[in-house]
Formats: C-alpha cells, sequence, structure tokens
C-alpha cells in the first residue's frame, strides 16, 4: 500500500473502486442518444452502484442542456384536451407571470375603458340615433293613422288602432263597414312593417354596441397580445393559444367590465380559470445550475411516475381542471435522467407496463380518470434501472420488451483483486468516509485489519470486497471503539474489536450450539477413530452471519442389492444437490470395486442428528470415506474432519465455505482439548479461499491444527486410515465379493 501514518494523510478516494466492466458499460449507455438504449444496473447490495450512478449521472447532467419547461393552458377549441407548451427552461415561470399580469391589466384597462366619458359618449350616441330612427317611424304610422279617422294607441299586446269618434262606431252595426274594416286592416299590416323595422333598428343598435365594444376591446387588448407574440415569437403553440385567448377574450369581454359583486351573482367566475397557465413542469427553479434534472423514485406508482389530477367535490359530483394536473416522476425527468429500483417498480404492474409504453412512444399523458384528456408530452429521457442479477435475468427471460427497450447491462462485481492499487483505493475509501462521516483516522495498522476483513469477506486471499457497506460498518465501529478508548486514532485492536462485538451481535445461534456441543446434547468426536463414521462439515446461515458446525456421517453396509441409500432423502429432507452427490457415489464404487463381479452392496448414509434437511455436495467426499471404512472395517480418525465434493474418477472439488468450515472444528476441537493431530481435509484447489483468523493461523503455525490440501480420494482415505489405498481396496474388494458370493447363494 501507500507509505502513511494515518488515512488524514493520503487523498480521500473518488468515484468508484475495482469496477472497470460496469464503469465501460456505463459510459457506453450515457453517450448513445437512442431511447432504447437504457440501463440495467445489476450487482449485489452494497457494491456503491446507486452512489455511482448518481455521481455520474450528475456530471453528465452538467453537459446536457434540452430539459425545458412544460405548461398546460385551456384549449379554446376543445375544452376537453388541455394544451402543452414546451419553453426553454426558466421561461415558464415567467410565461405564467406574463399571462396573469396580462388579466391582471386587462380587466382593469377594460374596465376604465367601457366606464369612461368617450365611451359612454359613442355608447348614447347609438341609442340616440335608434331612438331618433324609431320616434320618426311611430310618427309616421301615428300620422297615416290620423289621416284614416284612427288613433295609435300601445298596449300589451303591440299598438292598437282605435277611431278617433268612438261614438260613431258604436252607432255602425258590427262587421257591417267593409271599408271601415279594411282600412283598420291595413294600419294594422302597416303597423307591423313598423315594428319590424324597429326590431331591424334595435337589432342594429345592439350590432353597432357589439362593435363599438369590440372596437374599443381591440384597442385595449391588441397592443398587449402583440406584446407577447413579439416576445414569444420563436413558439409557434404560444402565438396560436395567444391568438385564441384574444379572441375568446373579446367574445366574452363583458365579463371584464362588470363588478364584482355582480359577477358573482350573474356569471361563473370559473370562466376565468381559461386564462390561467398550469406551470406543469417547472425546470427554472435555479437558473445558474443548468443541468439536466436526474430523478429518483423511490415509490414508484403508477400516479408517481406519470402524474394524476387532483379533484374537487362540489355536490356529489368529481370536478377537475387542466390547472389541477399534477406531473409525475417521467415530467420532471424529461430530457435527463430517471433512476427505478426494479423491485419496488415491479410491485406496480401497471407502472411497467405504462414506462415501456412511453419508451416506445416516446411521448407521455396524464391519467385523469375523466372525461378530459390532456395533450401528451413528448420526452427525451433515459432510464436507469437498478436490481438484482436474478431480477435481470427474470425480466429478460420472461419479458420480451426488457431486451427491446433496456439494451445496457451494467454488471457491478461483488469483489476485485487484491493488488497494490485496489489496496491503495481501500486505504482512500477509508479516508474518504472518516472525512465525510467526522470519524477519526485510520492508522497503517488499522488499514491492514479492514484489507484482510475485506479479503475475509470474498473468501479468497488473492480478491478485496466491493461491498463496501459492509466496511463501512467496521469503519464507524472501528472509529467508536477509537473514540471509547480515548485514543486519537483507529489502530488495528480497535478494528479487531468492532469486528469481534459485531460477531457477539449476530451469534447467537452458535453459541447455542456451542452449549449443545458441550452438554454432550450433539454427539460429535475429535480424538480416537472409529469405523464407518466421519465428521463432515457444513455451514450454516442467520442472516448476514454464517458459521462452519461439524456434522457427523454414519455409514452401514451389508449384502443386498438396493444399492445406496439416502436416509435423509427417503423422509424428504435432501435437497437435489446432494441427492446427486449420493449418486455420483455409486459410479465411483462401480469404476473401482465392481468390475470383476456385480456390485451387491446395500449402504444407508445418514447425517446424524439433522433436523432441519441438507443440500449441496461438500460432503460427497466425507460419505465415501464412511462407506469405505464399514466395508474395510478400517476405522476413521475422528480428530481430522473433511470437506470436498468428487466426481465419478474419484476427483476432489472444490467447495464453498472453506474458512467457515475450517473454524468451526477447530472450535469444536478446541472445546474438547486440542491434541495436536486433530485437522481438516480440504480440496487443493480450495488453498486459496483460506483467510482463517489469528488464533487458528496461530494454532497452525504451531502444529495445534493442521490443514491437509488434496485431489483424490486415495489421498484423504490414506490420511484419515494411516493405511495405503491398495490395501483398503484390497479390503473393500474382499467384503463386496462376499457379499456377491452370499447374495448369489441365496438367489440358489
Amino acid at each position: 500500500m501507500l507509505h502513511f501514518n494515518n488515512t488524514s494523510e493520503i487523498e480521500p478516494l473518488e468515484g468508484i473502486l475495482g469496477q472497470e466492466r460496469a464503469i465501460e458499460a456505463m459510459e457506453i449507455g450515457l453517450k448513445i442518444d437512442n431511447p432504447a438504449y437504457n440501463m440495467y444496473l445489476a450487482g449485489d447490495s452494497g457494491t456503491g452502484k446507486t452512489t455511482y450512478a448518481l455521481n455520474v449521472l450528475n456530471k453528465y447532467a452538467e453537459k446536457k442542456g434540452n430539459h425545458k419547461d412544460w405548461c398546460y393552458v385551456y384549449n379554446f377549441e376543445n375544452n376537453r384536451e388541455p394544451l402543452i407548451i414546451g419553453l426553454e427552461k426558466g421561461l415558464g415561470k415567467i410565461f405564467k407571470k406574463d399571462i396573469e399580469k396580462l388579466i391582471e391589466t386587462l380587466l382593469d384597462e377594460l374596465r376604465d375603458a367601457f366606464e369612461s366619458e368617450d365611451f359612454e359618449i359613442g355608447k348614447n350616441q347609438l341609442i340616440d340615433e335608434f331612438e331618433i330612427e324609431k320616434d320618426a317611424l311611430l310618427k309616421k304610422i301615428k300620422k297615416y293613422a290620423e289621416e284614416k279617422g284612427f288613433k295609435l294607441k300601445n298596449s300589451k299586446v303591440g299598438m292598437v288602432f282605435i277611431p278617433i269618434n268612438e261614438s260613431k262606431e258604436d252607432e255602425e252595426d258590427d262587421y257591417t263597414d267593409e271599408e271601415f274594416y279594411k282600412v283598420k286592416r291595413d294600419l294594422e299590416n302597416a303597423a307591423i312593417q313598423v315594428a319590424y323595422k324597429i326590431r331591424d333598428l334595435e337589432d342594429e343598435a345592439k350590432e353597432a354596441l357589439l362593435d363599438l365594444e369590440e372596437e374599443v376591446a381591440k384597442y385595449v387588448i391588441d397592443p398587449h397580445i402583440e406584446s407577447l407574440l413579439n416576445k414569444y415569437n420563436s413558439y409557434d403553440k404560444v402565438k396560436v393559444y395567444l391568438n385564441n385567448m384574444r379572441d375568446n377574450i373579446l367574445e366574452y369581454v363583458y365579463l371584464f367590465y362588470m363588478d364584482e359583486d355582480e359577477l358573482k351573482d350573474k356569471y361563473d367566475k370559473e370562466h376565468f380559470l381559461k386564462y390561467k397557465v398550469n406551470l406543469f413542469v417547472d425546470n427554472g427553479i435555479d437558473r445558474e445550475n443548468s443541468k439536466a434534472p436526474v430523478i429518483v423514485e423511490i415509490n414508484p406508482s403508477p400516479s408517481n411516475l406519470f402524474g394524476k389530477a387532483e379533484f374537487d367535490y362540489y355536490n356529489g359530483n368529481v370536478k377537475t381542471d387542466f390547472t389541477k394536473l399534477i406531473p409525475g416522476s417521467v415530467h420532471k425527468a424529461n430530457g435527463g435522467y430517471l433512476v427505478l429500483y426494479v423491485d419496488q417498480l415491479l410491485r406496480y404492474g401497471l407502472s411497467w407496463d405504462m414506462l415501456k409504453r412511453a419508451i416506445q412512444s416516446r411521448e407521455i399523458g396524464v391519467d385523469t380518470q375523466t372525461a378530459i384528456k390532456p395533450e401528451s408530452m413528448p420526452i427525451d429521457i433515459k432510464v436507469i434501472l437498478i436490481g438484482s442479477n436474478y431480477m435481470y435475468n427474470l425480466l429478460y427471460n420472461y419479458d420480451p420488451d426488457f431486451s427491446k427497450y433496456f439494451k445496457i447491462f451494467v454488471d457491478f462485481d461483488n469483489e476485485m483483486d487484491k493488488t497494490e492499487n485496489n489496496e491503495d483505493g481501500i486505504a482512500r475509501f477509508i479516508a474518504c468516509q472518516c472525512n465525510k462521516n467526522n470519524l477519526k483516522h485510520f492508522t497503517y495498522e488499522a488499514v491492514e485489519e479492514v484489507i484482510k476483513f475485506s479479503t475475509r469477506i470474498c473468501g479468497d486471499k488473492y480478491k478485496l470486497s466491493t461491498q463496501f457497506n459492509k466496511i463501512l460498518e467496521v469503519i464507524v465501529e472501528g472509529s467508536a471503539c477509537a473514540q471509547i478508548r480515548g485514543v486519537d486514532y483507529v489502530e488495528r485492536l480497535d478494528v479487531q474489536k468492532a469486528i469481534l462485538e459485531r460477531k457477539k451481535r449476530l451469534n447467537r445461534i452458535e453459541n447455542k450450539m456451542d452449549e449443545s456441543l458441550e452438554n454432550g446434547f450433539t454427539l460429535i468426536e475429535t480424538h480416537g477413530s472409529r469405523v464407518g463414521v466421519m465428521n463432515g462439515l457444513s455451514v450454516l446461515s442467520t442472516g448476514e452471519y454464517s458459521f462452519g458446525r461439524p456434522s457427523r456421517i454414519t455409514a452401514i453396509t451389508s449384502p443386498g442389492n438396493k444399492g445406496i441409500l439416502n436416509i435423509e432423502r427417503e423422509v424428504n429432507m435432501s435437497g437435489p444437490i446432494h441427492n446427486k452427490g449420493v449418486l455420483i457415489l455409486g459410479g465411483y464404487l462401480a469404476e473401482n470395486f465392481a468390475q470383476e463381479f456385480p456390485l451387491s452392496l446395500n449402504a444407508s448414509l445418514c447425517f446424524e442428528q439433522n433436523y432441519g434437511g441438507v443440500d449441496g455436495d461438500s460432503a460427497t467426499g466425507a460419505e465415501l470415506y464412511a462407506i469405505l471404512s464399514s466395508l474395510s472395517k478400517i476405522p476413521l480418525k475422528q480428530s481430522i474432519a473433511a470437506t470436498g465434493s468428487m466426481n465419478q474418477k474419484g476427483e476432489i472439488q472444490v467447495v464453498g465455505g472453506i474458512t467457515e468450515k475450517i473454524e468451526g472444528f477447530y472450535s469444536t476441537c478446541k472445546k474438547q482439548g486440542l491434541s495436536n493431530d486433530q485437522g481438516v481435509i480440504i480440496p487443493k484447489n480450495n488453498s486459496r479461499n483460506l483467510v482463517l483468523s489469528d488464533e487458528v493461523t496461530k494454532a497452525i503455525e504451531e502444529g495445534k491444527f493442521t490443514i491437509y490440501t488434496v485431489e483424490t480420494v486415495e489421498e484423504a482415505i490414506e490420511i484419515l486410515t494411516d493405511v495405503k489405498f491398495d490395501e483398503i481396496k484390497r479390503l473393500v474388494i474382499e467384503r463386496l465379493k462376499s457379499f456377491y458370493e452370499l447374495q448369489s447363494s441365496f438367489k440358489k
């Protein structure tokens, strides 16, 4: 590593460590500007994928500036389909204020204009002209009637003609004087014509008044509209909207000069909602920071992702409008990046389907669940999914659309090579976390202990873990231990103390099993020898803590033709991999001991005191040693445990959890007394996976405990019996031959 006294002397880590493959994939994915090249980030929790992704996205967002402000406005041509307008970032708020100011100004200026002396004079002049023409018509018809001996009288039903000399009318017999009634009918017809002319005059007067109002309104409105048209000249949709707004204001201009109280009584004030602007997405909040949006949605429900409409309840009815449209994360991320967690996203099946449709169509609307259907927003977005490899495989195999829209797979490894550069990176990571979280800095020796812990997590002494969340736990707890001791820097013993305390918090089950062993409830021997009894090794996990335990494996053999009986399988306590391992034993026995006569054998295998089931093939070798011991009658050393799977050719294969298994058996031997002849047989290729505790390493160095590495079962059985394999093979063949002969004699 770097040479330093403590981590305050070195440069803190920036970026991510040990993820070269992922970094390259991420860079390619971000540089490809194609809607299908969205990304899936996979890896174990704690590898730093989310932190790295957000850091990189924010850097790329600074170079990307095509995001906009988006506004929903009223559609004057179809009120059920609000229009969306895209504006340069920062201009949306200005546009909204401009429209608000426009309406406020028009309300004041139009009211002033229609209450002005000039308008009243013009209005009265039109009314006077109408009255003069109306009076002229009435005088004309009145004079004509008088000439005919009638006078004009107004009634509720209109104009009525009665004779000037009513007594003369009384002297006339009803309906006898045809000339009298002919004159009267002519007058009535003339009156009807006059009434129609007066009505036409009224219509002309009203039209003239409306023209006057429109002329005055245009005089007030047009300069303001023209000013906004010039200001937003490069936005065609804004110009169309402003022109449509102008026409609508002219149509309803009378609402602008009515008194407030009168408006409340006679008209619905919601009419003025038409002239509001819904600033749907505001990217101009911080105009000095012009980077594209990076949105992380942790609860991707359909409404959170794709927006919604708020409602008002009025007289039992649901009511909404374009001003109540609320954006979702996809709208907010338009022009930038949207980060989603797969496990959260797939909880909402509708969200996943809608997201794929949005990526495909490159547009997104708002599901209002009402009669209004807002215009869809065109989107330019890159989606980053974060999840596990398991979820990636599920989506890839079972969702045919997934591979179409998420073409970049960014795979974060959970380990890295143990190189000097990466060890330096761990030291710099510690320095970064100490500065960031105000922790005590680590000495060189303490950093070495953290690196050892990182190696142990991997289970490979040539690797380092990239699960930095676990490393961070040790850093934080080590700092706390140093603080308790009252020292300035975290030292090696503080890190060891932190790791030990962490183990104590998690190993309750292990302690209970140790008590069972000490009390004699669990039968395990670590001294002496026994025929057909072998100490196998297994790993138990309780959440994040794993530990090794010896398991007694027994084998009983007798004449017969049933082959090898797996007792766990018979009671459904054996997994498929373990069942496969037992079947492999039959192949090995047939090739090595039954070439001259058929294999006539009944052999039962059992994991004694196993009540929770068994799976895996790491005990295959130990099971074979127990069978060979039972057949040859040669006892096996109980002071030596064995682990390792095998193939039908007798080759020992690597297994997992090798460190935990060795430490588990060492702990058992220690409790029953170390005798300097105890140890564990492991596959030779597992040697690199040994990252043992200081105590076990010291015991090995002092010869109190031994690790035996083997490549074949023959090597292992010789270690367990101190007998050459050829001799064991001879005895086994003799025993199997006697079984065959005995079986044959019974058949006769």
